[in-house]
């Protein structure tokens, strides 16, 4: 392969490592070329993106009380 030629799976972990802004200049490089060719790629790279949004914005309502946190860390102990 040539340096701007890269396989599905390399594609895929650098869409992924996008998402953390960690992607060094030769690696936007080869995604955005490896994206221009690959509509399997791109439709992972946009789940990907509306997975991220949702998990940044969602909010848990529901949290567990003392209670039920005693009674999971005392069926933990009993379990050892």
């Amino acid at each position: 392969m040539g340096l701007f030629s890269i396989s599905c799976k390399k594609a895929t972990y650098l869409s992924s490592k996008k998402e953390e802004g960690k992607l060094s200049w030769i690696e936007k490089i080869q995604l955005r070329s490896h994206m221009t060719i690959c509509s399997l790629c791109r439709l992972f790279e946009s789940q990907t993106q509306i997975i991220a949004h949702h998990a940044k914005h969602a909010i848990c309502k529901d949290t567990l009380t003392d209670e039920v946190k005693n009674k999971m860390s005392d069926a933990l102990n009993a379990s050892k």
